[in-house]
């Protein structure tokens, strides 16, 4: 897969971000890191075997085991909002716009903050 070099942000948080970093130009960097879109292969093999942990994860080159592409797909569709039928052209190829790649990003950092803090709420 070829990655475009341009991180395709909408207007008004680039207009945001540069807003809030003006007095510390290295905030730039973190934000902009933070916004690097996650395609949903990728948000899949890190979040499938975690949300649905009788689910196997695939190993890369390989098939996927059965039920992973099932639990993906209905996963996507519960947090996107789209259909079946386009989740699943995700993963053969059909095109999507960019803001999903940075919502799924998005998605990927509250799953991990909300992880640690269950585990910080355990040790305490």
């Amino acid at each position: 897969m070829k990655r475009n070099s341009t991180l395709h942000i909408p207007r008004w948080l680039a207009k945001f971000i540069l807003n809030e970093t003006k007095t510390q130009p290295n905030n730039q960097q973190i934000f902009l890191a933070i916004l690097e879109p996650m395609s949903p292969q990728e948000w899949c093999r890190i979040w499938i075997p975690i949300i649905h942990p009788d689910v196997e994860a695939p190993y890369p080159g390989e098939r996927s085991p059965p039920g992973y592409m099932k639990a993906s797909i209905m996963t996507l569709c519960k947090l996107t909002g789209y259909s079946e039928c386009t989740v699943e052209g995700w993963f053969y190829g059909k095109t999507y716009h960019h803001t999903l790649g940075i919502l799924l990003r998005c998605f990927h950092i509250l799953f991990q903050f909300q992880r640690n803090i269950k585990i910080s709420d355990n040790t305490l």
